[in-house]
């Protein structure tokens, strides 16, 4: 009896929780009509729908399907695995879309030397080498591997080719497959993978090659798949749409103006159609943004404008809310995310890289008014498992330069180098604001740096190093008696030590931390003296701190010098001031504001200089310097000598080129304005 009571008892309770279960579903609407939010494609533009997303969550509104382009991909692929738009939000705006959107293997290198390298070409593309050849990962100018990379740590738990519509909310993407510019829609397979093809932009990221197809951005067939979503059984669609108006024929004034509307042409293919098949179109204004606007502020608005779009249709909302069966006061759960993707949400590139084999490929161009223009190019092999580089460099421009350099990199810290550099110099030096003489030489160096150690933004370097130099032509002014050191060229053999750190959070316009470099350098032309006497040294010494004073005010103050000792000091070692950075036009050169040519000065150099640099909205910056420095030809008198001092003011636009702008500078030793334009990195 007592087991047929606990019987029943055990039924009635499967009954009622049936019954709930039942209520429950019914309640979150396993009986209403699907909602599907579809999103567009539009690069940098996309960052819009995470606001949108915002209010659709702030309005109750279950998602049950969600489709999407490009970035509409991106995004809604995270989105359909658990990311809600707080997540989002914050996700995209901690990346550094500078290194994301490049093939750069690290964004803020430990090792000096690469760094130097990031702030040096403008295009750097990274072949990574399979078995001594090239990765098939070709058709682009960018691989994508850093976005692989994220997309992988950001979808971690979905690496497994599944269903996507076994996801904790379906999913679907377009992409287009270029073999026969046909549509292609992604229902199921690697979920990162499907998320790359569709961003795939032709020309720009390499396309993704899958079985026989060739598979580029679905922005070309199908921009705003509200179709997809329809054929997965979709009764209500929210479109949210970046899509730009194509612009009339007065409009179209610039190249930039002309490329984005083929852009726009090709991605309004179906768009009109999905649009009408759309019930609660969300229509962003992004004027002023481009498919490339990914600076913080960029993406900051664009949310906002999202935002906005979408609270314009809130109305609207609440009557599909109603419509597909729920109360107003019915607030969906959202799926949660795979505890494997519980990581940080940002891909810095500083984690250990493996030995792999890769072919690193830059160009730089800049210009200025002193050089006019000059290109630098260069390579570096690394093969597969080997700890030896290969790199070889070629600049052209009124200055000459071609470099080979082998490094061989046994262990983490340490490597050893042994360079040869061929340099042909014309080279105008000038005395007090006057032009003193030009002068036109060929260097060859050959350089051995048996202790080369790197630890986290600090080097130490030890070696030796040959010379020779081969005067050419000299136009001189012969009443300054300097003149008569030119002639010593020759063979120099030198022994040096040299230590750098660079904290430094950016190349130029830095807002934290510290640079200091400092070397020491014993010279001969017989390996122990100079000149039938004792050789003679260079200390030579700089250091610099940013200190923020606001969000976009910073002072820098900096202390540097170089101090020759020795009875005979050859021109090719002399101390030569003038320009914006150090070794402008010969190695030794330092800068100092005011002075725009090459001076030469006497053997002892020490001086100081403050900066100040206001950022103007994004990337433009003020920059005012003042100087002053102690000259003399022994220690002893440098405080003796007349003080020289010299001032700058400047504007500079910090863009992926380097800096671009202008300066204005005065100083007391030259007595005239100089005026300068920079285009570029400097090199």
């Amino acid at each position: 009896m007592v087991k047929i009571f606990r019987r029943y008892v055990l039924i009635g309770m499967a009954a009622v929780m049936l019954l709930c279960q039942g209520s429950a579903l019914a309640s979150d609407g396993s009986h209403r009509k699907k909602v599907a939010v579809v999103l567009s494609g539009g690069g940098a533009k996309g960052m819009a729908h995470i606001g949108a997303l915002r209010v659709i969550e702030k309005a109750g509104i279950p998602i049950d399907i969600i489709t999407g382009t490009s970035m509409g991909a991106i995004v809604g692929g995270l989105y359909a695995i658990g990311y809600d738009a707080h997540r989002l939000d914050s996700m995209v705006s901690v990346q550094d879309w500078s290194f994301l959107l490049t093939d750069k293997l690290e964004a803020h290198s430990p090792l000096l030397d690469n760094r130097e390298r990031q702030n040096t070409y403008f295009l750097s593309k990274t072949f990574m080498l399979d078995r001594n050849r090239i990765s098939k990962k070709s058709g682009g100018m960018i691989e994508g591997r850093n976005l692989e990379k994220l997309f992988d740590r950001l979808t971690a738990g979905y690496h497994d080719s599944i269903d996507f519509n076994r996801l904790p909310i379906p999913f679907a993407c377009v992409a287009t497959d270029i073999v026969d510019n046909s549509e292609y829609v992604m229902r199921g397979g690697v979920l990162s993978e499907a998320m790359r093809s569709s961003m795939a932009i032709p020309g720009v990221f390499s396309p993704v090659r899958k079985d026989s197809m060739v598979l580029v951005d679905g922005g070309l067939r199908n921009n705003f798949p509200v179709d997809i979503a329809r054929q997965m059984g979709a009764d209500v669609v929210i479109g949210v749409t970046v899509q730009e108006d194509l612009k009339e024929a007065y409009d179209l004034k610039s190249t930039s103006d002309v490329l984005l509307q083929i852009v726009n042409i090709n991605c309004k293919n179906k768009y009109d159609e999905n649009l009408a098949m759309t019930d609660v179109p969300v229509c962003v204004n992004t004027k002023g943004y481009s498919s490339a606007s990914f600076t913080a502020a960029a993406i900051d608005t664009l949310m906002r404008r999202g935002e906005e779009a979408a609270m314009r249709q809130w109305d609207r909302l609440m009557e599909v809310k109603r419509e597909i069966g729920i109360d107003s006061t019915f607030v969906p759960g959202r799926p949660s995310l795979h505890p494997a993707a519980m990581l940080p949400d940002t891909l810095s590139g500083t984690q250990t890289v493996r030995r792999e084999g890769r072919l690193i490929a830059g160009l730089g161009v800049r210009f200025d008014t002193e050089e006019i223009v000059a290109l630098q190019i260069n390579g570096s092999l690394t093969p597969s498992g080997s700890p030896l580089t290969t790199e070889l460099t070629l600049r052209l421009g009124k200055r000459i330069m071609g470099r080979a350099d082998f490094i061989y990199d046994p262990i983490k810290a340490g490597r050893m180098r042994l360079s040869y550099i061929f340099r042909h110099d014309d080279l105008n030096l000038y005395y007090k604001g006057d032009r003193d003489f030009n002068i036109t030489y060929n260097r060859h160096s050959a350089i051995l740096s048996p202790f080369n150690f790197n630890i986290r933004n600090f080097s130490l370097d030890i070696g030796m190093r040959w010379d020779y130099y081969d005067y050419t032509t000299m136009l001189s002014n012969v009443e300054n008696e300097q003149v008569e050191t030119v002639v010593d060229g020759g063979h120099f053999i030198s022994y040096y030590a040299g230590v750098r750190y660079n904290s430094e959070n950016k190349w130029h316009f830095p807002t934290r931390g510290s640079r200091f470099n400092a070397t020491y350098s014993y010279n001969t032309d017989n390996f122990v003296g100079y000149g039938g006497s004792r050789g003679y040294s260079i200390l030579s010494a700089s250091w610099r701190t940013a200190l923020p004073l606001t969000r976009r005010f910073t002072l820098q103050p900096m202390l540097y010098g170089r101090m020759l000792f020795g009875g005979i000091i050859p021109l090719c070692s002399a101390n030569i001031i003038g320009g914006d950075r150090f070794g402008s036009y010969v190695e030794q050169q330092m800068p100092f504001a005011g002075m725009g040519h090459a001076e030469h000065i006497d053997n002892q150099f020490v001086a100081m200089q403050l900066s100040a640099y206001q950022r103007i909205a994004t990337n433009n910056y003020v920059l005012l310097k003042l100087a002053a420095a102690c000259i003399s030809h022994k220690p002893a008198d440098l405080l003796r000598e007349p003080l020289t001092a010299g001032c700058q003011l400047a504007y500079y636009y910090n863009s992926m080129f380097g800096p671009l702008g202008g300066s204005l500078g005065w100083s007391n030793r030259t007595r005239g304005v100089y005026f300068y334009i920079n285009l570029g990195f400097g090199f």
